[in-house]
């Protein structure tokens, strides 16, 4: 995927899936990353409920693996 320029597309979070406005044609089907952030000023948080929220999310640990990375980290 080198030489893709970030496309900032906008969506719709519900659980763990996401909506997206419009397709992104050039990555269907590959390996992408997700930056979530809000698009609406009134659901800011905090940073000290954004710092509790990081710190329990990642007490979780990895919630994977995806298939196609070999580095992903595991119990092995």
């Amino acid at each position: 995927m080198a030489g893709h320029l970030p496309h900032p597309i906008t969506g719709v979070l519900r659980g763990t899936t996401i909506t997206l406005d419009a397709p992104v044609p050039p990555l269907d089907g590959h390996r992408v990353r997700i930056i979530v952030e809000a698009d609406d000023d009134e659901l800011e948080r905090p940073p000290a409920d954004n710092v509790a929220l990081l710190r329990e999310w990642a007490a979780r640990g990895p919630q994977g693996p995806i298939e196609d990375s070999e580095d992903f980290p595991t119990d092995e």
